[in-house]
C-alpha cells in the first residue's frame, strides 16, 4: 500500500472539515447497511479473522446501543489539579509552565469503595476536551456515552469500569491558543490557529504518569489498592486501559503506548494513529519488551479520511510484530461502511473496546 501522510497542517485542515460538517458524507445519515468486514486492510479482507467479541459492525446500530436511559444510572464527579503544562515546557525550554485543569470519572451504578474496579482512561480529538464524552450540559454526545456505559454495566457485558476523561490541552490561563475546529458564525472556514496541536499528544505522557494515574487511583478504588507507587501502578497494570479518538488516538499510541506501556495492557485507537512506526517498534521490542497488549482494539470508517495512515500503521505492526500483535488474539480491526470521522463510530468503538477489554 501507498503510503500518504497527512501533514500536521493537511490534517488539521481536513479536520477542521469534517468536524464543521462540510465534507461530503461527514453526517450522521445515509448510512449504508452492507456488512463491514473487521479487516485491517482489503487485502487480507478474503481471510478475515473470526473475533470472539460480539462487535458491532454496522453504524446503523449505533443508536440502539444508548437509545434508553438506565433506571440505576452511574454517576460523574470532576477533579481539578494543577500540573505542568510538559508540552510547552519543552518546547520553550522551561520548567515552570503551571495550569489548572479538570478531569471527569464515571462510576458504575453501586461503586463500592471496598472493591477493585479495571479503569479506562479515555480521550478526546481536536478541539474537544475533558467534557466530550462524559458531561450532558448541553452535549448529547455525553448522555449517550453514559447511557451506553450504564445499559452495558447493566447488561453485565463488560466489567465493572471506572472511565476518565481528561485533556490532553494544557493551555496557561491567558495564553492566546484557539483549539475550535468548528466552523466560524459566519459560515467560513475555521483558521488553524494552534501551533502546537501535535505537540499535545506527544507530550501528554507525562502528566499520565506524573498526575492523572496518581491522582485518580489515589481517590477511587483501584486494582492498585491506593498505592500509587509506580511499582504498584506498574503491578496493576493488566487492570488498566486507554483509548481515544483522532488525535486521542495519537495520544494513545504516542503516549500511553510508547511512553506508558508499562501502566496501560488494554489499548484501543479510534479512527486514525498519527507516529512514527520504526521508533514505535524499537520502543516496544526494547524498553518496552517485557510488557505485554493483553488486546489492542482499532476502529474505523470507510469513509474517514484518517483510515489510510491508520490502516498503514497497523497493517505494519501485525506483519513485522508478529510475536506482540496476533489478529484475532490480541488485536482487532473494525471498519464500518460508511463511517466517517463521527461520534457515531466512535461510540461504537466505545462498545466494541469494553466488550474485550480486561477479558483475556
Amino acid at each position: 500500500m501507498e503510503t500518504k501522510n497527512l501533514s500536521r497542517k493537511n490534517f488539521l485542515y481536513v479536520a477542521a472539515l469534517a468536524s464543521a460538517g462540510l465534507l461530503a458524507g461527514c453526517s450522521n445519515t445515509g448510512e449504508k447497511d452492507e456488512p463491514s468486514a473487521p479487516a485491517a486492510n482489503e487485502e487480507s479482507a478474503a481471510e478475515e479473522p473470526s473475533y470472539p467479541y460480539d462487535f458491532v459492525t454496522k453504524l446503523r446500530k449505533s443508536e440502539e446501543l444508548y437509545a434508553k436511559a438506565s433506571q440505576t444510572p452511574g454517576t460523574v464527579e470532576s477533579m481539578t489539579y494543577t500540573c505542568h503544562s510538559y508540552a510547552l515546557e519543552a518546547i520553550e525550554g522551561r520548567s515552570d509552565i503551571m495550569v489548572d485543569k479538570t478531569l471527569y470519572v464515571y462510576l458504575p451504578n453501586g461503586y463500592d469503595p471496598s472493591k477493585q474496579y479495571d479503569i479506562l482512561y479515555l480521550m478526546h480529538g481536536t478541539g474537544d476536551k475533558e467534557g466530550y464524552w462524559l458531561t450532558t450540559d448541553g452535549n448529547n454526545k455525553g448522555t449517550s456515552t453514559l447511557n451506553l456505559l450504564d445499559s452495558m454495566h447493566d447488561q453485565g457485558l463488560c466489567e465493572d469500569t471506572i472511565v476518565v476523561t481528561p485533556t490532553y490541552y494544557s493551555i496557561p490561563e491567558g495564553m492566546d491558543i484557539n483549539i475550535s475546529m468548528s466552523g466560524g458564525g459566519d459560515g467560513g472556514l475555521p483558521e488553524d490557529s494552534d501551533p502546537y496541536a501535535d505537540e499535545w499528544p506527544m507530550y501528554f505522557w507525562q502528566e499520565i504518569r506524573n498526575d492523572i494515574v496518581p491522582l485518580v487511583e489515589a481517590k477511587y478504588s483501584t486494582y492498585a489498592g491506593g498505592d500509587v507507587s509506580e511499582e504498584a501502578i506498574i503491578a496493576s497494570r493488566d487492570h488498566r486501559a486507554f483509548a481515544g479518538l483522532s488525535r486521542g488516538s495519537m495520544t494513545t499510541v504516542n503516549s500511553a503506548m510508547m511512553h506508558c506501556l508499562d501502566y496501560f495492557a488494554w489499548i484501543g485507537c479510534y479512527s486514525g494513529i498519527w507516529a512514527d512506526f520504526d521508533e514505535f517498534k524499537s520502543i516496544l521490542e526494547g524498553e518496552f519488551a517485557d510488557y505485554d497488549v493483553k488486546y489492542w482494539y482499532n476502529g474505523n470508517g470507510t469513509d474517514d479520511f484518517a483510515l489510510e495512515n491508520h490502516q498503514e500503521f497497523v497493517t505494519r505492526a501485525l506483519e513485522e510484530m508478529p510475536d506482540r500483535f496476533k489478529d484475532g488474539e490480541n488485536y482487532s480491526f473494525v471498519l464500518f461502511e460508511g463511517g466517517v470521522h463521527a461520534y457515531n463510530a466512535w461510540i461504537i468503538d466505545l462498545y466494541n473496546s469494553l466488550l474485550c477489554f480486561f477479558k483475556s
